[in-house]
């Protein structure tokens, strides 16, 4: 008979790896001061700490400060900061310098990155950062950010994704090894520039292996010797690339020549669409290549006589060169901007991973041509949106990977048998992102829905008012007793507002943490000062911050 183990049975080496899993927060307060083997390995310099400071009031950042972050600041490996308000109150409280000698990986969400450039100046000191993240709304100054992170001693890892890139000065190549990273290895951004910047980035990283960009508009092209740019590129990723063939062949003849990843995306350009092009650029430019991921999307292309020349696509992708990679492809048509519009088409890779969205019969167009694969005719992104009354009990598909997911067209249903026929499509459980839009018929119903998905952390609601205010305002009313039980954290609210619905929206969420009012109004001073009056005045919070930026009111506490 085998005895019984316990956790306190398990290993210190056991145990760092467990810990290593879990949230600083929550693993401190479990063990500290559980006993006094717990607390010696707490104290060790093997114990490390990830901490994500997204979401949390004043006085649990002011408790938490005091008992985990000051404490164990040396002992801090990971740092996720989410929100302008909470990193300001980071920041403030403990400006960046060698007290975090152990922090490796720093993540910024919703960084005011054009406000806090000194942030980024100040993280040269921190001796062992790999891996930065940044993600935000606006950059100005994306030349000056790039040259910023390039100056990192040891960095290894940076993404960087902006909203909106508005850089007022031009992007020049470096020119000494001072300006140049000697660290960075893999660097993914969606700045949208010309290839004359994108050779630029490539003269500030001569160590780059892996690049990822979002978008390489059909603008100003100017070649760069190859001279200045020691590349070691073995893999790159191009989600929109709107140039010609020849652009992109040149293109590769400077960076390729070590690649063994290729992903592209092209739109509306059909030259990209030929397979003997592809063949001999691969053949005498990329030699080392052993993944090649495809997407196109444009135009439905016909013969002279009218008839679509899918199967002379597919066939011309289909020799012995493509055979003997295992690099196959498939289309399919689908009526993208509305079901009157011309079908679009779509050939891709069959391996591809890389789109976002999971497309239902809304869209997809079975009728354009018989010459149909439907194992890939659907992608497996992690999104998707469906009209409500397309939910139905012999629904053909199922999207298991689904996390985010809009529902549309709120008609009268059965709210049980919805939720039920739901559930085939898609696992309820799974979904951490909804946005959906109702009206005051359709309340009740969203409450059960929501309560069938626990783990939802995001909620957009586009809310539909009747005619009559006082209606909405009274089954909102009405709707409170019902049993709300849901851990979102953060709810914006699109296209409609009053103190009411705030106050409600309140009691319905019972976590809520961020709440954002989205095309609200064209002013901020008509709607923020009310609001602020309306919680000093009902002392509904302590401590709270309001932002109105980008059209949309941002209120955390």
């Amino acid at each position: 008979m085998v005895s019984p183990t316990h956790f306190e049975d398990l290993s210190n080496e056991l145990l760092l790896d467990i810990f290593d899993y879990l949230d600083g927060y929550h693993m401190l307060e479990a063990f500290s001061n559980l006993n006094n083997r717990f607390q010696h390995l707490i104290n060790s310099s093997y114990f490390l700490l990830k901490l994500n400071i997204s979401f949390m009031s004043q006085t649990s950042f002011n408790k938490r400060s005091s008992n985990i972050i000051r404490p164990y600041i040396n002992q801090i490996i990971s740092l996720q900061l989410s929100k302008p308000f909470f990193m300001k109150n980071f920041f403030t409280s403990f400006p960046i310098d060698t007290s975090f000698n152990r922090l490796e990986s720093l993540v910024l969400n919703d960084f005011n990155v054009n406000d806090n450039l000194s942030i980024l100046i100040s993280l040269r000191q921190l001796p062992r950062l790999f891996s930065l993240n940044i993600f935000g709304w606006n950059c100005r100054e994306s030349c000056i950010i790039f040259q910023s992170i390039c100056r990192l001693p040891v960095l290894k890892y940076a993404t960087l994704s902006f909203l909106k890139w508005d850089s007022i000065h031009s992007f020049p190549p470096a020119t000494n090894n001072d300006q140049r990273s000697m660290t960075l290895e893999y660097l993914a951004s969606n700045i949208s520039h010309d290839l004359a910047s994108i050779y630029s980035v490539l003269s500030y990283t001569p160590q780059l292996r892996h690049l990822s960009v979002e978008r390489i508009p059909d603008d100003r092209y100017i070649p760069i010797e190859q001279s200045i740019l020691p590349c070691n590129l073995t893999s790159i990723s191009i989600r929109y690339w709107l140039l010609p063939f020849n652009a992109f062949a040149s293109f590769i003849a400077i960076v390729g020549f070590k690649l063994e990843l290729l992903r592209v995306s092209t739109f509306h350009r059909t030259t990209l669409l030929d397979a003997y092009q592809w063949q001999q650029l691969i053949l005498h430019r990329m030699p080392h290549l052993r993944t090649f991921l495809f997407y196109y999307h444009g135009p439905l292309m016909e013969d002279i006589d009218g008839s679509n020349q899918c199967r002379a696509l597919l066939d011309q992708f289909s020799s012995r060169f493509w055979i003997e990679r295992r690099w196959f492809f498939t289309h399919r048509h689908c009526n993208c901007y509305s079901s009157y519009g011309p079908p679009y088409l779509s050939f891709y890779s069959t391996q591809i991973r890389w789109l976002e969205f999971c497309e239902t019969d809304d869209y997809l167009n079975n009728n354009i041509c018989s010459y149909q694969d439907p194992i890939f005719n659907l992608s497996i992104g992690p999104r998707m949106a469906i009209q409500n009354r397309n939910v139905v009990a012999d629904f053909p598909f199922q999207f298991p990977r689904v996390t985010e997911l809009r529902l549309t067209d709120n008609d009268t249903i059965n709210i049980n048998s919805f939720i039920d026929n739901l559930s085939h499509i898609i696992i309820l459980t799974n979904i951490t992102y909804l946005n959906i839009s109702i009206n005051n018929q359709w309340l009740n119903c969203f409450i059960k829905l929501l309560n069938h998905m626990p783990n939802v952390q995001k909620l957009v609601l586009d809310l539909q008012s009747s005619s009559e205010t006082e209606v909405w305002s009274n089954q909102l009313t009405d709707t409170v007793d019902l049993e709300c039980n849901n851990n979102v954290k953060n709810v914006q609210i699109i296209d409609i507002f009053s103190f009411v619905t705030v106050q409600l929206i309140n009691k319905l969420f019972p976590r809520m943490e961020c709440l954002q009012i989205v095309n609200v109004i064209t002013g901020n001073d008509i709607i923020v000062e009310p609001l602020k009056t309306m919680i000093d005045n009902e002392k509904l919070l302590d401590n709270y911050d309001i932002e109105y930026r980008h059209f949309k009111l941002c209120l955390s506490w």
